[in-house]
């Protein structure tokens, strides 16, 4: 089975739509358009070689999964997430990601095993030699979204799938701490190793533990409040 993921590269592949769609979010996940700024279509027309059809497209379609939102007289903007918003998201995934391991750890075949490998091993290379985020998100990704589709429940899947750009813009932000990079790859090995051995309790402690760590590493990447 091929796992279909969204790419935060700028793919080639795919309708002008969908090229365009990924390479903003990709910006905005990896810092290229900063939380606040505004987003002007002439400047995203010049920056992604489109014109404004697919760029209005891509505006709706990053509005629906909040990472852009439309402000009375300023148009488009990249939105500021905070740490209100983004504790709750990591409490979202605390909550269904563990039973989400368990589920795929009861049914999963050698191939989706073979498949997060890959993806596990793709992580290594974006992490080592120089630091590649949009590499890293895209490996995270399909790590997960392995899981996605083989968890037999599309409910919990599609909960989670609805907060993975958001996921995906903590994850941007974590990253780039000392150090997370590589264990980050340690605790996803670790959900992985426990899923190959059968030990589902381990593997759903393990998950908590990332997503846990995820947090903390998160949180401390959070700019500081603004003085009032």
């Amino acid at each position: 089975m091929d796992i279909k993921v969204s790419n935060p590269a700028r793919a080639r592949g795919g309708s002008v739509r969908e090229r365009v769609t990924n390479a903003l979010r990709a910006d905005i996940i990896t810092g290229v358009f900063v939380p606040g700024q505004r987003l002007s279509e002439a400047d995203l027309c010049s920056h992604l070689a489109a014109s404004r059809t697919p760029v209005r497209e891509a505006l709706r379609q990053l509005e629906a999964e909040r990472l852009v939102e439309v402000r009375p007289n300023r148009g488009p903007i990249v939105v500021k997430l905070g740490w209100e918003e983004a504790e709750r998201i990591y409490d979202v995934r605390e909550l269904i990601e563990p039973e989400v391991v368990r589920l795929f750890a009861l049914a999963a075949t050698g191939e989706q095993l073979e498949q997060m490998d890959q993806a596990l091993q793709d992580f290594e290379r974006a992490s080592s030699g120089g630091l590649n985020p949009a590499q890293l998100i895209l490996a995270t990704t399909t790590f997960y979204e392995v899981m996605f589709q083989g968890c037999s429940n599309d409910i919990l899947a599609d909960i989670l799938r609805g907060l993975l750009a958001r996921v995906n813009l903590l994850r941007s932000r974590s990253m780039s701490r000392p150090g997370r990079p590589t264990e980050s790859l340690k605790e996803m090995r670790a959900i992985l190793a426990s899923i190959r051995e059968g030990d589902v309790p381990g593997a759903q402690q393990a998950a908590i533990a990332h997503i846990r760590n995820a947090r903390a590493q998160a949180r401390a990447a959070m700019p500081a409040p603004s003085a009032p």
